[in-house]
C-alpha cells in the first residue's frame, strides 16, 4: 500500500514539476522585467546627461570621444533588443516566461555592466539637496537664510564664476576706488552680509556650516528636467532644488562693434576683477584724463570716484539729463550743477562712436557722434546691464526680460527658484510684474525664496513677497534715497542750492490723488524711514500747495 502511495506521489511530482518550474520562471521573469524597466529608465537619464556634457561649449577632456560615441550608439541597440523582448512577451503570453526567462536575465546583467561604463564616463557626479547658481550678493544672503532655517552640513553648494566668496557688489563703485589706501575698501571687510548691518560671512563661515563654495566655476549647460548642471570644465552637478542667482552682466560697446572698443584702459565695472584692473590703471595714469560713458548709477558714482582720484573727468551720455529713469529734470539739474562745481565736465545728448588708441593699444581718444574727440587715458563705460538668463532659455517661462516667478520666487519648473536681477516677480503694492536691478531686492528676494523653500518642505504657510522698491546712492558728500514708484505728477520741496554745504531736498510723486513715491537727499535715518513709510501707505493728498509747503514734515506725520 505504501509503495503504491509513494508511486502516486512520485508520479504527481513528475507531472507537476514542469508546471512548478514554469511558475517559478514566471515569477523570476516578472521580477527581471521590472528590474529591466528600471535600468532602462536609468539608462535614458545617463544618456541624456552624457549628451548634455558633450554639448557643453568646453569640458575637461576626461571623456574619450570615440569610446563615448560608441557607447551612445549601443544605447539604441540595447533599447531595440528590449523592445523585441517586450513584443515577444505579449505574443506568447504565459509560456514566453519560460522561453524568454534566460534571455531577460542575461539582458539585466548586460545592462547593469553597460550602465557602470556610462557612469564611468561621467566621472564623479556631485549631488546636493540645494544648489545656488551665481555667487553674488543674493547667494550670500540666501546662504545665511538657509543656515537660519536649520541647514544640514553638505546640503548646499554655491557655484560661482568668480574666485571669491560672495561680497557686497555696490562697494566696487564706491569705497573700493577711494584713493586713500587706509580708507579704501578691500576684502575681507565687505563680504556679505555687512551691507545690511549683519556679520561678514568669510570663506571659513561657509566651511564651518558645511556649505560648499565651488568658486572659479562657470556653468555652461543646464537641463532643468534632469536637474543637472554642467561646468566649463566638464563637472556635473545634480540638485533637488535650484536657486538661480546669476544676476546681470554689463552691456559692452564691443557687443555693438563700436570701433576701437577693445582698446586697453577701457573698463567696465561689475566684478572684483574689473575693479582691481581699474585701480591699477588709476595708479599708472595719475592725474590723467578720464571719460565716463553713461549717466546712470555707474556713470555718476565712478565719475565722482575718478574726480576724487584727481583725474580730469568728462561725462558723456545721450539723455537730456542724468538718471532719466528715476530723476526728474529738477532733481537731475541739481546733481549736474554739483558735479560741474566739482570740476566734472558734462556732455549730454550724444554718444561715443569710436575710440583712438596709441601704438601700445591704449585708448587715447573718444570719438563722439557730434564730431568732437575727447582726450582720454582711462575710459569707464556704464551703459546698462542685461540679466544672465541665456542658460535657461526655452526651459523656463519668461516675462519682462527676466525669468517669471510667483510671489515666492518659484519659476514655471518645480523645484527651481529665481531671485535678484533675473526674477520678474509680482509687486503686490502695484499689482503688476516687474524686474528690479538693485542690491536691496537681491538681498530680500534671496531670503524670501529660502523661506519659501523651507515652508514648502515643512508645510508651513508664508506670506507672498511684498516689496517696496528702494534705490539709493552715495557720491561725494551726498547721499540720497528713493522709495516707491516714480509715476504721476512730481512735486519738489525745499530749495536746491548745489553750493550748499549740506543740501537737503526731496520730491513726492502723486498719482490718483495719493503719494506713491518719495525721494530725499541728505536725510537722516529717521527721515528716510518716514519717506519709506509714506511711500508704502500711499496717503491721499487734498492740496498740492499745502503738500509742497509741508514738505518733509508731511511724511513725518505717519
Amino acid at each position: 500500500m505504501a509503495s503504491s502511495f509513494n508511486l502516486v506521489i512520485g508520479s504527481a511530482k513528475f507531472i507537476f514539476a514542469p508546471i512548478e518550474r514554469c511558475l517559478n520562471c514566471k515569477r523570476n521573469f516578472d521580477e527581471n522585467m521590472k528590474i529591466l524597466q528600471k535600468l532602462l529608465k536609468e539608462l535614458n537619464t545617463v544618456k541624456e546627461v552624457i549628451e548634455l556634457r558633450l554639448s557643453a561649449e568646453s569640458h575637461g577632456g576626461t571623456m574619450q570621444t570615440e569610446e563615448v560615441k560608441n557607447w551612445l550608439d549601443d544605447v539604441q541597440r540595447i533599447k531595440t533588443e528590449i523592445e523585441i523582448i517586450e513584443h515577444k512577451t505579449k505574443e506568447k503570453k504565459f509560456l514566453s516566461r519560460a522561453f524568454l526567462g534566460k534571455t531577460v536575465e542575461e539582458k539585466v546583467f548586460e545592462l547593469k555592466a553597460f550602465l557602470r561604463k556610462g557612469k564611468a564616463f561621467l566621472g564623479m557626479v556631485k549631488s546636493f539637496k540645494y544648489i545656488i547658481v551665481g555667487g553674488g550678493v543674493a547667494a550670500g544672503y540666501a546662504a545665511r537664510e538657509f543656515d537660519r532655517q536649520g541647514l544640514k552640513p553638505g546640503q548646499l553648494a554655491i557655484i560661482s564664476k568668480e574666485s571669491v566668496a560672495p561680497y557686497e557688489r555696490p562697494t566696487l563703485s564706491k569705497g573700493y576706488l577711494n584713493p586713500n589706501p587706509k580708507a579704501a575698501a578691500r576684502l575681507p571687510e565687505f563680504h556679505v552680509c555687512v551691507g545690511s548691518g549683519g556679520d561678514r560671512l568669510l570663506p571659513d563661515w561657509y566651511k564651518e556650516k558645511g556649505i560648499q563654495l565651488i568658486l572659479g566655476t562657470e556653468i555652461v549647460k543646464v537641463n532643468l528636467a534632469l536637474k543637472t548642471l554642467v561646468s566649463a570644465a566638464g563637472e556635473i552637478f545634480k540638485f533637488q532644488t535650484l536657486i538661480i542667482a546669476t544676476g546681470s552682466t554689463v552691456i559692452r560697446l564691443t557687443d555693438f562693434k563700436v570701433e576701437g572698443a577693445d582698446a586697453k584702459n577701457i573698463f567696465y565695472l561689475r566684478e572684483l576683477e574689473d575693479a582691481d584692473k581699474l585701480v591699477e590703471s588709476i595708479k599708472m595714469k595719475k592725474h590723467g584724463k578720464a571719460v565716463i560713458i553713461g549717466g546712470g548709477y555707474i556713470g555718476l558714482e565712478v565719475a565722482a570716484a575718478m574726480r576724487i582720484n584727481d583725474f580730469d573727468v568728462t561725462m558723456v551720455y545721450p539723455d537730456p539729463w542724468c538718471m532719466p529713469r528715476l530723476f526728474t529734470p529738477t532733481i537731475a539739474a541739481f546733481y549736474e550743477s554739483y558735479y560741474e562745481n566739482k570740476g566734472i565736465k558734462i556732455i549730454k545728448g550724444t554718444v561715443s562712436i569710436g575710440f583712438n588708441a596709441n601704438a601700445n593699444g591704449e585708448v587715447k581718444g573718444v570719438k563722439l557722434k557730434d564730431g568732437r574727440v575727447l582726450e582720454a587715458d582711462i575710459v569707464v563705460v556704464g551703459v546698462g546691464a542685461r540679466p544672465l538668463t541665456a542658460l535657461f532659455k526655452g526651459q523656463l517661462e519668461e516675462d519682462r526680460g527676466g525669468i517669471k516667478t510667483d510671489g515666492f520666487f518659484k519659476t514655471s519648473m518645480p523645484g527651481v527658484y529665481a531671485v535678484g536681477d533675473v526674477a520678474s516677480f509680482p509687486i503686490k503694492l502695484y499689482n503688476e510684474t516687474r524686474r528690479v536691478e538693485h542690491v536691496d531686492h537681491a538681498r530680500k528676494s534671496a531670503e524670501h525664496a529660502v523661506k519659501a523653500i523651507k515652508a514648502n518642505e515643512t508645510g508651513k504657510e508664508l506670506e507672498e513677497y511684498d516689496y517696496l522698491p528702494y534705490f539709493y546712492s552715495r557720491i561725494f558728500e551726498l547721499s540720497w534715497q528713493f522709495y516707491g514708484d516714480n509715476v504721476g505728477e512730481s512735486l519738489f520741496f525745499r530749495d536746491i542750492n548745489p553750493l550748499s554745504p549740506k543740501p537737503k531736498f526731496g520730491s513726492y510723486w502723486i498719482k490718483d490723488g495719493k503719494v506713491v513715491g518719495a525721494f530725499l537727499e541728505g536725510g537722516t535715518p529717521e527721515e528716510n524711514k518716514a519717506i519709506a513709510k509714506v511711500s508704502r501707505l500711499n496717503p491721499p493728498v487734498e492740496n498740492l500747495d499745502q503738500l509742497k509747503k509741508e514738505g518733509l514734515s508731511f511724511a513725518s506725520k505717519f
